[in-house]
């Protein structure tokens, strides 16, 4: 059942019913607390990230939501408020809007003639909510009032604001008591979307074994959010008698009275660590691998609608370091449910099993119906749809080449001039097929060409759309015979051979497929990699946890990590540095695109603007423009060398050998730490695999790939001066990658801000905003002042080639390497020309010779 109003002067009633109906509900719960145990207002922006709406274009569009819920005793009720609005141009008698909750109609909105915004109540049957995943769909269907053509589908449109629309959950019993079957769901709840992931530390500082503890949990939180970026924070929990803050005789904290940043918490440590926190009889239950889950009183005092209900402390602990281990990787593992008890001691533990790999389309023809595309008819004059192409991380197109789409389609009525099939490729034009009477009315295998340079490595959107103009001017209201256009799935992609390279530094493809620190590329997974944590607050591990969890979403699987803190030498792997930018060592920005003193005055300087919007006192733009005219004037003369040590850094020469972090040595030490060891171990089926390959053939073809780079690849120096043109809008984040130092093509990727709000703030920007979509180049620099993405060219690039051992990969790498350099392509050609002719002449010459005699 759906209710309406308008925000207009006949909505007046309407409202004043509605405050009458809170009021008696008001005394009813007066009355009767019994009948609203538990009410939960889930915001619809809470479902995905970026801007708070929808908006649906055309005569036909769908939209779908995925909403995961809480679990709830006895639902009494459930309610969908929507807010939304559209065009004005909508002919009221043909435009509505339907509502499907897991594909059961339950809406048929109006789309009529625009008078402000439209509310909706919406109440939904019980038996269509269910706890964990659910879908909510969106389905226009609009008409011109006065215009039958292409031209007036544009301005067909109906937009949701899903920060005013929501979904209400009542139910009678309150919250279960969570069980570990439960964490999951819990973990990915809509109700708390917005709530960060707390790992919870006892102790003052973090050390090396939780850093890694904490990734193992933060990649899986990843994986479990789906699409949604992950944001996850470090709580360390200092003893009563440690903390200066603390006044004489407070009361050590427990679990029950920690401050916690909301109801999405985990606590991991050893048991001797835990002890205090959890009490005596709790610890007294950790007599191996543990596991645990706890009630947690969250958002007391909170906004309404955040309910203390639904909170909950898991609890990942053991008597040892190794047993920790074995209780993080079970909580880590999303492949294998968890029992539906509150604690269990782990008897299975194991690597964690890889998940489903996701599909990835490599050479060959796909049908649309193998890409999740289904037959689609589509009656009017404008037809829009999609589907996702995903090509592995080492796809390097080949310029020359295209990627064929096989359209098998048909249409009927009557069509005028100018009737085409368009195909876009990631937002850019890519083709076109001309649809006309001379085809019958049938597309049978009709071919067409989309350059394989569009596409990118990861996830690929191809638009489609159908322009079916009539072929004389009909009337809006009597236009009953549209033009009806149908696509079939038997329409299918044909993808020839291309190049297995990756050209790195690639932000792009990092936040695509989350190359080369996770995923699959060649047929091997992906080494294990360092993470580094320059900074003891922690804010800075909070980044590098929410970093290493989106990138486990992107490679769709657990990512083998080895943690360091502190910089005690340079990493022997690709690396995710993060840190503050005035305490990293000199070495990390050696081959950096920014210099270190440069890019510490712009993101201190960002920092300040941004502090100063934040307080709600924006800083003044004159002021803005003098603090851009004294970072210039620090770095006239300074351009071609990098900036010295900056205070509290550590000096690294390039001359001192490449060790790994002291720091980071456990309690078993050793130079092979126990972090190394397990990150081996779960990859060694992939070691095993390039077992056959000889040391010496990779140096040869590593110094082979070196000396193909050096000639097929430029450098470009990034003007740093460029990037204070806009006062406005000075970076407070950077987040750059580039080749580590040494001889090895390893890869750097750091993260740095000035200061630790800094960097809460622009990771907080940067999955509220939709940025991560937007990094491209070789850097990103981005403020939460003005969240846009300033992005650096790729300054020194490198390529690695992937299947360096079969010969048509790398025919295929010579053959990209010369069409994007035109001059070296020439000159081949040109020495080619030269070689033939003089060869021709000697040999014309040597048989004239020997036909006379001579």
């Amino acid at each position: 059942m759906a209710v309406l109003g308008n925000h207009t002067g006949g909505g007046r009633l309407l409202r004043a019913s509605l405050a009458l109906f809170a009021l008696l509900s008001l005394w009813a719960g007066w009355a009767a607390p019994a009948l609203a145990a538990d009410r939960r207002v889930i915001p619809l922006s809470n479902l995905r990230d970026g801007q708070p709406e929808v908006t649906l274009h055309g005569e036909t569009e769908t939209v779908a939501l995925r909403a995961v819920l809480p679990p709830v005793i006895g639902l009494t009720s459930a309610v969908l408020t929507l807010t939304y609005e559209n065009g004005i141009d909508i002919l009221p008698e043909k435009g509505s809007m339907s509502v499907f909750i897991n594909g059961s109609p339950v809406a048929d909105l109006p789309l009529a003639a625009f008078r402000g915004p439209v509310n909706a109540s919406i109440t939904l049957p019980g038996s269509l909510i269910r706890p964990g995943e659910n879908q909510i769909v969106f389905q226009t269907s609009a008409q011109h009032r006065a215009i039958c053509t292409v031209r007036g589908t544009y301005d067909l449109w109906a937009r949701v604001n899903l920060a005013a629309s929501s979904l209400t959950l009542m139910s009678d019993g309150g919250v279960p008591e969570p069980d570990l079957a439960m964490v999951r769901q819990l973990l990915a709840s809509a109700d708390r979307a917005r709530e960060p992931l707390a790992i919870v530390q006892p102790g003052g500082e973090i050390d090396a074994d939780h850093l890694g503890w904490g990734s193992m949990v933060a990649q899986s939180y990843g994986l479990l959010l789906g699409d949604q970026t992950p944001r996850v924070v470090a709580v360390p929990v200092k003893p009563a008698g440690n903390a200066p803050s603390t006044p004489p005789g407070t009361p050590a904290p427990t679990l029950e009275s920690l401050a916690l940043p909301g109801g999405k918490n985990i606590l991991i440590g050893t048991r001797d660590r835990l002890a205090p926190l959890l009490g005596e009889a709790r610890a007294a239950a950790i007599a191996g691998p543990f596991l645990g889950v706890y009630p947690y009183a969250a958002n007391r005092g909170g906004p309404e609608g955040s309910g203390a209900g639904g909170g909950f402390v898991a609890v990942a602990s053991g008597r040892t370091q190794q047993e920790v281990d074995q209780a993080v990787m079970r909580l880590a593992d999303v492949t294998r449910p968890l029992p539906t008890q509150t604690a269990m001691i782990v008897t299975d533990a194991a690597v964690p099993a890889a998940p489903p790999a996701p599909p990835v389309q490599m050479e060959g023809r796909y049908r649309l119906s193998d890409l999740g595309f289904q037959t689609v008819q589509h009656s009017g004059y404008r037809y829009t749809g999609r589907f996702g192409l995903t090509l592995p991380a080492g796809f390097a197109p080949v310029s020359d080449r295209s990627i064929l789409f096989h359209v098998n389609a048909a249409f009927e009525g009557n069509l005028g001039p100018g009737a085409v099939l368009n195909v876009r490729v990631n937002g850019k034009p890519a083709g076109a097929m001309e649809i006309d009477k001379r085809s019958s009315g049938i597309i049978e295998n009709g071919e067409m060409p989309l350059p394989m340079a569009l596409f990118r490595p990861g996830p690929n959107l191809i638009e489609l759309e159908a322009e079916l103009p009539p072929a004389g001017g009909t009337d809006c209201v009597f236009a009953v015979r549209r033009p009806t256009f149908t696509l079939l799935d038997s329409s299918s992609i044909e993808i020839p051979g291309f190049a297995r390279l990756v050209t790195l530094p690639s932000l792009g493809g990092f936040a695509n497929t989350a190359f080369p620190y996770g995923g699959t590329a060649g047929g091997e997974q992906a080494p294990p990699f360092d993470l580094v944590v320059v900074g003891r607050d922690p804010a800075w591990f909070g980044a590098a946890w929410s970093l290493t969890a989106k990138l486990a979403q992107r490679a769709g699987d657990l990512m083998a990590v080895v943690p360091y803190i502190g910089w005690d030498g340079l990493p022997n792997d690709n690396a995710l540095i993060v840190g503050p930018v005035a305490a990293l060592p000199q070495a990390v920005f050696t081959s950096a695109p920014l210099p270190a003193d440069r890019l510490a005055g712009l993101l201190e300087a960002g920092a300040l603007i941004a502090q100063a919007k934040a307080r709600g006192e924006p800083m003044a733009a004159a002021d803005r423009r003098a603090l851009v005219d004294r970072l210039r004037l620090g770095w006239s003369g300074t351009a071609a060398r990098p900036g010295p040590a900056r205070a509290g850094t550590i000096p690294q020469g390039m001359g001192q050998p490449m060790g790994v972090a002291g720091s980071a040595l456990t309690a078993d030490g050793g130079a092979a730490n126990r972090w190394q060891r397990m990150a081996g171990d779960a990859k060694d089926p992939a070691a095993a695999g390039r077992g056959w390959v000889p040391d010496w053939a990779r140096r040869l073809m590593g110094a082979a790939a070196r000396y193909i780079n050096s000639w097929t690849v430029e450098e470009a120096p990034v003007d740093v001066v460029a990037l204070t043109e806009n006062a406005e809008t000075l970076p407070e984040a950077a987040l750059l990658q580039y080749r580590a130092p040494g001889a090895e093509p390893l890869t750097w990727t750091l993260l740095t801000a000035a200061d630790p709000r800094a960097v809460d703030r622009a990771m907080r920007s940067l999955g509220e905003a939709g940025l991560w979509d937007k990094l491209r180049g070789g850097g990103a620099l981005w403020s939460s002042a003005a969240p846009a993405i300033t992005t650096l060219e790729v300054s020194r690039p490198y390529q690695i080639i992937l299947n360096p051992f079969d010969i048509g990969n790398l025919i295929l790498i010579l053959a990209r390497n010369l069409s994007q350099r035109i001059e070296l392509l020439f000159a081949l050609l040109l020495g080619t020309a030269v070689v033939l002719t003089v060869s021709m002449r000697l040999l014309l010459k040597s048989g004239h010779r020997e036909r006379s005699g001579s």
